[in-house]
């Protein structure tokens, strides 16, 4: 057997390498809302071969990112603030499922990599960097989701996750007040770390409260950043 300490880790596959890199384009509105693509477009953007990317664009179009027309390409999903509003009465409801499984069930290792994440975000309310905001997300999700062990809850968010950093990341600078979105994640992520499926719940609901009055000042009922 291989030595643990010294055994190399197994490189991303391709097509998850390429999803990867186009959901972040979209996301970071390198390629725009709004905008038509072809495969072409796409493998000369990401850099990717044909193959890994035709299986990236069926999965953003899975999670609402892309929209696939026959015979004419693909379109970058424009943003729809009623859309927004509905993903985030689900999220309320399946991310505390989420992180209250998560705090139940999480292994020692995904414990202290989340209570390394929740020092992330605190570091990130200081800077003010939106590129390390979107990576600890990322992370932040993929353990809690992995510590949660529910496929269907998994499922659920993944529909949604990356529609809403998207609608986060256009509009944050004008509207978004990135250190309290910063801390409400760190929160989140401290509690299930922590194991306490109760603050954890408390948390994600505090932070879905701040995410719903940002999208209530991007579409113009609240004012900016109150």
């Amino acid at each position: 057997m291989p030595d643990t300490a010294t055994a190399k880790i197994s490189p991303m596959p391709l097509k998850d390498e390429a999803f990867r890199d186009l959901e972040r384009m979209i996301v970071n509105g390198e390629l725009e809302p709004g905008r038509w693509v072809s495969e072409v477009d796409l493998v000369e953007a990401s850099g990717h071969t044909r193959a890994p990317v035709r299986s990236a664009i069926q999965r953003l179009s899975d999670e609402g990112l892309l929209r696939i027309v026959a015979r004419r390409g693909a379109q970058v999903c424009p943003i729809d603030h009623t859309e927004q509003f509905r993903s985030l009465e689900l999220r309320r409801v399946v991310e505390r499922l989420v992180a209250r499984s998560a705090a139940e069930r999480a292994t020692k290792a995904q414990k202290a990599e989340l209570l390394e994440i929740a020092n992330g975000f605190g570091e990130v309310s200081e800077t003010g960097n939106q590129s390390d905001m979107t990576e600890l997300d990322a992370r932040s999700f993929a353990v809690q989701i992995s510590a949660a062990e529910n496929q269907f809850a998994a499922r659920s968010l993944t529909s949604v996750k990356g529609l809403s950093r998207r609608f986060w990341v256009l509009n944050q600078e004008r509207y978004g007040d990135m250190r309290r979105m910063a801390l409400a994640h760190s929160e989140v992520a401290k509690a299930v770390g922590q194991g306490d499926a109760d603050a954890a719940e408390k948390a994600v609901d505090a932070l879905i409260d701040y995410v719903e009055e940002f999208t209530l000042a991007v579409v113009g009922f609240r004012s900016p950043k109150t």
